[in-house]
């Protein structure tokens, strides 16, 4: 019987967007658990990606964070 799984998402749409790709992540490493060499490796290059994504909303943010904090303006 499959497993049934839920996220509760909170937060600004960027924070819900990472914690999806996070989700998502976590997801691609337990399907490496037992999977045959070829879906190993596509999952394996999933979570590479998915891993590149997270880093780049986190500096996205932190940059818009900065250029608003230059400009006198501030982002919540």
């Amino acid at each position: 019987m499959a497993q049934q799984n839920s996220v509760a998402l909170t937060g600004t749409y960027e924070n819900r967007v990472a914690q999806l790709l996070r989700a998502a992540r976590h997801q691609a490493r337990l399907a490496q658990t037992g999977a045959g060499p070829r879906m190993w490796d596509a999952h394996t290059e999933l979570d590479h990606i998915l891993e590149d994504q997270i880093v780049a909303i986190a500096n996205a943010l932190e940059d818009d964070k900065s250029d608003a904090e230059l400009a006198g303006t501030w982002l919540d």
